[in-house]
């Protein structure tokens, strides 16, 4: 078995977009509660380097070992995720092979729909998780500073124009969700 965690783009700076950030969390997490022993980051991406790499250099960070994570640079869209796995050289994957896909909600059900035309019988598509089992520390919302004279701000970036504003960017990622799944549909990808 494996988590596999789907990329999801980086920013001109080569550092994962918001949403990729939840999905290395999701996948770290799943590991560390013993879900699967092994963390596949995959994607290739548009920059000088791949999305594998960003990610499993952020999931290291957020405490993953380095003996679990196994590297899929090759695919550059959804649809070329579930061949790439069966191609790797480092960790044996096949159709069979128990899944935990990480992804966004948004690209969960193109995240399948490819899977399933691959042949894949076996996976699930996770968008959130946090460790409850496991005893390291790879959890972040219990953490706490050890600073002297930090206090919280009491700030709230909730306020109406940011909530404004990620509604829309919410309702942009459906319409092109919705756009992509039709595609792939139609290209016989989904």
């Amino acid at each position: 078995s494996a988590v596999v965690c789907i990329g999801g783009g980086l920013s001109s700076d080569n550092l994962p977009l918001a949403d990729a950030w939840k999905r290395i969390y999701t996948a770290v997490q799943l590991q560390s509660d013993g879900y699967a022993p092994t963390i596949i980051f995959s994607g290739g991406g548009t920059q000088q380097i791949s999305e594998a790499e960003v990610y499993a250099e952020a999931a290291r960070w957020l405490g993953c070992s380095e003996d679990a994570i196994v590297l899929d640079p090759i695919p550059g869209v959804t649809a070329d995720h579930p061949r790439s796995l069966q191609e790797l050289e480092a960790f044996s994957v096949d159709v069979d092979t128990p899944l935990f896909l990480v992804t966004s909600r948004l690209h969960s059900k193109r995240t399948a729909l490819c899977f399933r035309r691959a042949g894949y019988t076996n996976f699930r598509v996770v968008v959130d998780y946090e460790a409850g089992q496991s005893e390291s520390l790879v959890a972040r919302r219990g953490r706490r500073s050890d600073l002297d004279g930090f206090e919280p701000s009491g700030r709230r970036y909730a306020d109406p124009l940011n909530r404004l504003r990620w509604g829309i960017d919410e309702l942009l990622t459906v319409a092109r969700e919705l756009a992509a799944i039709g595609v792939y549909k139609y290209q016989g990808q989904a």
